[in-house]
């Protein structure tokens, strides 16, 4: 009887497992709040992608305070009365009990983060009416670039900077420059290749020949051609780039041809392809080799594209952003 009793006291003082920020908080963030705080929607300014903007809470608020679930504004929320106005989410979308004892759990805990920092949620566009669609991303740890580097590639003309706080990947637009970035300036990215996550050539002049320079770039995810005057040529030098999920080829030289050089690139999301030479059939293949991928070859193609979900932009806007 000691021995039982020993045992079944031991179990009751027992504390259940912590609770692990990345696996069991976030997906809930993830999946229920990431629409309406992340990407470019920040409703009542308040951000859920990222840890300092977690702590950091709203316009009006602390959304989490470390230990105090009654000033943790995040908390009062997801567990008001369902018909309150302050609930979040909105009634028809509220939280299960079990999720709101996790974040309960988390907050009492001290509201740590462990390794994660943050997501970066970029939402894609696009001449639809659809809701808006956000990616999250991963982020794996990268090193900082060299000063010196992201300096060589501001003497071009071009704009570096960080795509985030407390993240080393560089979002880099060329776009500004316009006819006059050519080949030459690209040479520049090769001493910040790893960091280079969005890249802007959209209006340049670079050729087929000097797209090379972007065989490198292993971490690219969004890649901005538009109004250049690359062909199917060009698009050889983008099939390593296993890590894209983003292209805009709008009013390019390409065909079928060139963009079934594509077809390995199976985190590719949305690719824009208005006024080029692609057909219906040719963007038909390519959504077969990559399922679930946007091709949007522009307005006589919107029963295809009904199916995508992306953000809205203005119907006079020719390409996405």
């Amino acid at each position: 009887m000691l021995a039982l009793a020993s045992v079944l006291s031991f179990v009751a003082g027992v504390r259940a497992d912590t609770v692990d920020f990345a696996k069991q908080i976030r997906p809930i963030f993830a999946e229920s709040c990431y629409k309406c705080h992340a990407g470019d929607k920040h409703k009542g300014g308040l951000e859920l992608n990222s840890a300092a903007a977690i702590l950091k809470g709203g316009k009006d608020d602390v959304s989490v305070i470390p230990g105090d679930l009654a000033k943790s504004d995040l908390y009062v929320r997801v567990t008001a009365a369902k018909d309150a106005d302050e609930r979040m989410p909105p009634k028809g979308e509220m939280l299960a009990k079990a999720q709101t004892d996790l974040i309960k759990q988390w907050i009492t805990e001290g509201a740590k983060f462990g390794d994660w920092k943050l997501d970066i949620v970029v939402a894609t566009t696009g001449p639809t009416t659809a809701p808006a669609a956000l990616a999250e991303i991963q982020l794996p740890p990268v090193p900082a670039a060299d000063p010196s580097a992201i300096a060589g590639v501001a003497k071009t003309g071009a704009l570096a900077m960080p795509i985030a706080q407390n993240t080393n990947f560089l979002d880099i637009g060329f776009q500004l420059g316009g006819d006059k970035i050519t080949d030459a300036q690209l040479a520049s990215l090769a001493p910040v290749a790893e960091q280079v996550f969005w890249l802007n050539l959209a209006g340049t002049n670079v050729t087929d020949k000097g797209l090379a320079a972007l065989e490198p770039l292993k971490n690219l995810r969004k890649l901005h051609l538009e109004r250049t005057q690359i062909s199917d040529a060009a698009l050889a030098h983008l099939k390593g780039l296993e890590n894209l999920a983003y292209l805009n080829l709008y009013s390019t030289g390409v065909t079928d041809a060139g963009i079934a050089q594509l077809s390995g690139l199976k985190n590719l999301k949305s690719i824009y392809l208005w006024e080029t030479k692609v057909t219906p059939a040719g963007a038909e293949e390519l959504k077969k080799a990559i399922p679930g991928v946007t091709v949007n070859i522009g307005w006589d193609a919107a029963p295809a594209a009904a199916t995508v979900a992306a953000t809205t932009a203005p119907t006079t806007a020719p390409a996405p952003k």
